[in-house]
């Protein structure tokens, strides 16, 4: 409980709301006293409206308190504290001189405020004038206290005496030299594991997370730790003075060492994250104000790089000195430990940075993603991280690392691989992408790969999913509606994978002695000759090259198991599906595009039995499939053949005689023109199952067969022997022309 209390006590949100409420508290107290009305006079409007304008401001900068810590100048800190003591020191004079009663409630009640506030604020800003002002209120206090009785002075004494032994326990003075030395910063870092050797003592209180930073806001830290994968604990006190952190200069590291040296420097450059995060704010403020999806938008202001913004920012000096402490750090067995603190100070860095920019949304998920804002943010992202902030961060690794460590480059992949894949799997959420989005990640693809380490799995899913719009995009429409290469691709690709996971199956069952070898090598013969039918065809797929690039590397496997993963199979499904939708609209003759999803979709369920790769898909899936199949067949019939069929439906009873043979004759004239025009561009027409092709041919005449028998006989009626005059084709004349739809052959 009391390290719950404790760690409470030091968590900034809780002094800042401290310091609002209890200056609202103080404020409302105070213009309620008698000392108030004794200074100021009766209330009047103009004083009711300034002092409340007064207080509005005064609690408003209580709750910026943790930023002045950022804003830290002498100047500043000289003109506040100046400000506060001739405040201070002018209200005691007139307090003294017209106040002769007794304080009321309100007066006391309004000291006690306020010096609460003083501890608050002194837990938040670096101004120095807060612990004078909470040693003011203190006294203010006790005084009118013992103007009611004197021995009220123990309670003032007490309640001052609390504060400012509260104020002095969060603060962890150091007990070192340098006693000349106040307003100093007490940074406790516990990192990695709590557990330690016997006859090693802990120098503070342990606490739950595996790395816990305790911090009062001030600029000089004083470091406690575990350090990860050693299991002991360096109690020291680190001293950096404030010219120290401005200047270069830091902890003395022969007298404190080596690590803390190393983590006081990291908490210094820490406090200057604000200053670096200003700097890119204002070089990227016209690109961020642009609204780069917007039609409206004439031009997009460029994105200039600049890799020296951030070494340029923190104090060269300091860079330095972390430098040497890092080598030391390196020779002294700390390799682990160095990077593992480094990484996540500029991970925190990295992330700071995106929200400070707006950019940052935790909340990304399938349901809004696809709002117009969302996809700009994400792209603005990218862009400012691929651009900006990577660069800047590589610049800085060299900076400290150079010379220190092997595989720097690993190293600082490492660091930049998080970010990379929170970024593209925003990105493969998306249901679609846009032709924007799509430039932009291909502008930045090369980019983010080269600050990704081996492991990243996303980049090459990015990679896949890109070739499949390129595909679509570079290869025209397919002559007589037949099957799409990216069709092809995709199939492809997924029996490649399954192929070599039976053949791997199979290997280790040899390895394990389940088979004997003769056996071995004739399944996996089997397995390398049987492909699929139009496999052969497959010559510039990306999917191919790409798997056996992976395959190289010890990651290959976990490639595989990735890419055929239910989710990204039911996303490479739906691109697949939107794609040849899409693509079917572009032919001229709507049925043509009708055929052409027929065919798409038929090659991938035959496919799929021949192969048995219906696990992959589910069964829900390949029922949806046949389900379009019979859905675009019916849209083919309508717009192909209902038309012609029209023709021959002529209602008799709705005519006289002597009109029926006329109107008769008529239609059908059209109807062979039409049957002869939709026979002659439809047998140029491919459907390359021959199941599916019988099964439409069956459907046509089912529809046509019926209704031109019964219209022949009917014309025959009314015309006599002069009816085969006008009759064109026969019904098995008509069968013959249905039987020669779809010959193209691919």
């Amino acid at each position: 409980m009391l390290i719950n209390i404790w760690r409470w006590l030091h968590q900034p949100k809780v002094w800042r709301f401290v310091c609002f409420a209890s200056s609202i508290v103080g404020l409302i107290c105070y213009a309620l006293s008698s000392s108030f009305n004794h200074l100021l006079g009766n209330w009047t409007w103009w004083k009711l409206l300034l002092y409340i304008i007064f207080s509005f401001l005064i609690s408003l900068s209580t709750l910026f308190g943790k930023t002045w810590e950022y804003s830290y100048s002498r100047c500043l800190e000289a003109h506040t504290a100046f400000s506060v003591l001739l405040i201070t020191s002018v209200y005691s004079f007139f307090l003294d001189k017209d106040l002769k009663q007794k304080a009321d409630a309100y007066s006391l009640l309004s000291c006690v405020a306020f010096a609460i506030m003083s501890l608050g604020l002194s837990r938040l800003s670096q101004l120095g004038f807060e612990v004078d002002l909470l040693y003011f209120f203190c006294g203010l206090l006790t005084v009118q206290l013992m103007k009611i009785k004197l021995w009220l002075v123990t309670v003032g004494g007490a309640f001052s005496y609390s504060l400012i032994l509260l104020r002095s326990n969060l603060d962890l003075q150091p007990r070192s030299g340098y006693h000349g030395l106040q307003n100093q910063d007490h940074v406790v870092v516990d990192i990695g594991s709590h557990s330690q050797p016997q006859g090693i003592s802990n120098s503070v209180t342990q606490v739950d997370s595996t790395r816990t930073i305790m911090a009062s806001s001030q600029p000089h830290p004083v470091i406690d730790m575990v350090w990860p994968s050693r299991g002991t604990r360096h109690s020291a006190s680190v001293l950096i003075s404030p010219q120290e952190g401005g200047s270069g200069g830091g902890p003395p590291g022969n007298i404190y060492g080596t690590e803390e040296c190393f983590m006081g420097y990291i908490e210094a450059l820490k406090k200057e994250n604000r200053r670096v995060i200003r700097a890119i704010s204002m070089h990227v403020d016209k690109y961020l104000k642009a609204s780069v999806l917007s039609k409206k938008q004439i031009s997009v202001p460029e994105l200039h790089g600049d890799d020296n913004m951030v070494v340029d920012s923190l104090s060269s000096g300091m860079i330095g000195k972390l430098r040497e402490s890092v080598q030391k750090m390196v020779s002294d067995g700390f390799v682990k430990e160095c990077l593992h603190v480094y990484s996540d100070w500029r991970r925190e860095f990295l992330k700071e940075s995106l929200w400070e920019l707006g950019l940052q949304d935790q909340e990304l998920n399938r349901e809004d993603i696809n709002k117009s804002e969302k996809i700009e943010r994400l792209i603005k992202a990218m862009k400012i991280t691929a651009r900006i902030l990577f660069p800047n961060e590589k610049r800085l690794f060299i900076r400290v690392f150079s010379g220190s460590i092997r595989n720097g480059e690993f190293h600082f992949r490492e660091l930049c691989t998080e970010l990379v894949t929170g970024l593209l799997n925003s990105s493969l959420a998306l249901a679609t992408w846009s032709h924007f989005m799509r430039n932009t990640l291909q502008e930045l693809i090369q980019d983010f790969l080269s600050f990704t380490s081996g492991r990243n799995i996303v980049v090459p899913l990015i990679r896949r999913r890109l070739c499949i719009y390129e595909a679509l995009e570079d290869v025209s429409l397919i002559p007589g509606g037949g099957i799409h290469p990216i069709t092809h691709a995709v199939m492809y690709y997924i029996y490649s994978i399954n192929r070599n996971r039976e053949i791997s199956k199979l290997s280790q069952d040899l390895k394990e002695g389940k088979i004997p070898s003769s056996v071995h090598m004739a399944r996996v013969r089997i397995l390398l000759e049987s492909k699929s039918k139009y496999g052969n065809k497959l010559t510039l797929m990306y999917y191919i090259k790409s798997l056996n690039q992976s395959r190289e590397s010890k990651f290959g496997q976990g490639l595989e198991d990735e890419m055929l993963s239910p989710v990204y199979l039911n996303r490479m499904t739906e691109l697949l599906e939107s794609c040849l939708v899409a693509n079917s609209k572009n032919f001229k003759n709507p049925s043509l595009g009708h055929v052409f999803i027929m065919n798409n979709r038929r090659f991938i369920e035959v496919e799929t039995k021949l192969h048995g790769l219906g696990p992959f898909f589910g069964d829900d899936w390949l029922h949806k499939n046949t389900t379009k199949i019979q859905e675009n067949r019916e849209l083919y019939l309508r717009s192909s053949w209902n038309k012609i069929v029209d023709l021959l439906k002529v209602d008799i009873n709705q005519l006289e005689t002597s009109v029926v043979a006329e109107v008769m004759k008529d239609n059908l004239y059209w109807f062979n023109e039409l049957f002869d025009e939709a026979c002659n561009i439809q047998s140029a027409w491919s459907v390359s199952d021959e199941e599916l092709r019988e099964q439409i041919i069956e459907s046509i005449e089912n529809m046509l067969l019926p209704a031109y028998g019964s219209f022949l006989g009917t014309f025959e009626e009314f015309t006599g022997k002069h009816a085969y005059k006008y009759i064109k084709y026969g019904m098995f004349e008509v069968q013959d022309r249905l039987s020669k739809l779809f010959l193209l052959r691919e």
